[in-house]
């Protein structure tokens, strides 16, 4: 039988990885609607036959939600997708520290970093939030914690040596991916820029039935 389950959990991966590719172009169309309701079909349709996929797709659910700004709505659904999910857990530290909850919004960024530790983007924001809040020492054990992980990221030794001698963190030299946590800048920039929406980009996710794969 359990030839038959791995099998069978393989097929439904695969499967659930050719429909989520297709959440991109809807994204990017501002199609919002109908990639939920891609992430619904999805879970109707496997979501029992494969374990955490039906969280994995709420979460995805939740940073679409999110990437809009509707934070009350992301977080419930962010919550049900955690295992094994970096980008989730960021979010919902992120939604705590805009809710100034603080301690709640450390502890997840510890959840984040425990889960995707090679994600230098968890740690720049985690480091650049707490240097907001006046917090530097722990700010610099944030990224300390990153560069154990990733000793060669250029960002977090950038990052390191503006925290350490007092320099403006400027978040324009952030990867791309800062925008999916923090899409009210994003916007603003589309502003300033005298452009409306723009397109959203699907959210980073773990791969659909598939242990993390670390990056080098």
């Amino acid at each position: 039988a359990a030839p038959v389950m791995v099998a069978l959990g393989s097929l439904i991966g695969r499967k659930v990885q050719m429909e989520v590719a297709g959440l991109q172009g809807l994204l990017e169309a501002r199609k919002v609607r109908e990639a939920h309701q891609v992430l619904a079909g999805i879970r109707k349709r496997y979501g029992k036959w494969q374990v955490l996929l039906d969280g994995q797709m709420q979460a995805q659910a939740g940073l679409i939600d999110y990437m809009q700004q509707k934070f009350d709505l992301a977080l419930p659904q962010l919550e049900k997708g955690t295992f094994r999910n970096w980008a989730a857990w960021t979010g919902i530290a992120c939604i705590h520290y805009r809710r100034d909850r603080k301690d709640e919004a450390w502890a997840a960024f510890k959840k984040a970093a425990n889960t995707g530790s090679k994600e230098s983007i968890i740690f720049a924001i985690w480091a650049k939030l707490l240097v907001k809040d006046g917090l530097r020492k722990e700010a610099l054990d944030a990224i300390v914690l990153g560069l154990d992980a990733q000793p060669d990221s250029h960002l977090l030794k950038d990052l390191k040596r503006r925290v350490a001698n007092k320099k403006p963190i400027d978040v324009k030299q952030f990867p791309q991916s800062y925008y999916q946590f923090w899409p009210e800048d994003y916007a603003r920039q589309m502003v300033m820029r005298g452009r409306r929406g723009g397109p959203l980009q699907q959210p980073q996710m773990p791969r659909i039935g598939a242990k993390q794969t670390r990056r080098r």
